[in-house]
């Protein structure tokens, strides 16, 4: 689907519902993200830019000849180790590897700007879905990778994550967005958003999940619960139940570290 000159957006199937995402073709040489599957089948492009280590963005990064992503994911993408250490899974973890893990090429930081057939792609560092967790600018277009805009929420269970940061990350993206007067945001999963206003709108609502569940956090904890398994992040727990229990644990678990009412001190955190 074609959103603007030498822009392209190339879904996943079910609008990249994972284990699949959404990729974004940047004229014929650039992909952003490569988890699309099969609609990728007969691409072929000189670089992929990679918004973060996870499976479901990197599966397929052998239909570009160069790989590039931030500094501190390119590890995860290049090295199974790295990739397992992260999920704190252990051998459990293979279950998410069906593909080969391939060199990173480039690395990039906040900042950066790529240029691919006169098209500019800034990089903008957004941490706390992954440490190098990236979303990429493009004129008044946002490719916002998994600051997805679900009505899950946003999702930070592996090591690297940050929910502080996450938080964060989403505050620069709104003020990003007004400043720039983004028009389109093109999330991982799920269908493109269109309009400044609404576009920000979906952001807050995005945010407000962390500030629910954390709010739910406290409430168990007060009243002497654990509250892992309670439905505070899973509603219904997925199968297999032994991994979204574990990453269940380590959401919770940043939340009790992270001291969100530091960042909204006399409104939202209190909510």
């Amino acid at each position: 689907m074609e959103v603007r000159k030498n822009l392209q957006i190339i879904e996943g199937p079910d609008f990249g519902r994972y284990p699949y995402s959404n990729s974004l073709l940047v004229g014929r040489s650039c992909l952003i993200d490569a988890g699309a599957g099969e609609t990728l089948k007969g691409v072929r492009v000189d670089w992929i830019l990679n918004s973060h280590w996870h499976e479901d963005h990197i599966a397929l990064n052998r239909v570009g000849r160069r790989v590039a992503a931030h500094y501190l994911d390119a590890e995860a993408v290049q090295d199974y180790e790295e990739f397992k250490r992260r999920y704190a899974l252990g051998d459990l973890v293979k279950l998410f590897v069906n593909f080969e893990f391939g060199r990173v090429d480039r690395t990039f930081e906040d900042g950066d700007v790529f240029e691919f057939e006169g098209v500019q792609i800034e990089v903008l560092h957004t941490p706390g879905h992954s440490a190098g967790h990236s979303c990429f600018v493009i004129g008044g277009v946002i490719f916002l990778a998994d600051v997805d805009l679900t009505s899950f929420g946003p999702w930070y269970g592996c090591l690297d994550c940050d929910v502080r940061d996450f938080v964060l990350s989403i505050e620069r993206i709104k003020n990003e967005v007004r400043k720039r007067g983004v028009s389109l945001a093109i999330p991982s999963h799920g269908k493109p958003v269109s309009g400044t206003e609404e576009i920000l709108k979906r952001l807050d609502d995005y945010l407000a999940k962390i500030f629910e569940r954390d709010k739910r956090i406290k409430e168990l904890v007060r009243s002497g619960e654990d509250p892992v398994g309670k439905g505070v992040i899973y509603k219904r727990m997925p199968e297999p139940r032994e991994i979204y229990l574990h990453f269940e644990r380590i959401m919770i678990e940043k939340h009790l570290a992270a001291r969100l009412d530091e960042l909204y001190p006399s409104s939202r955190a209190t909510q």
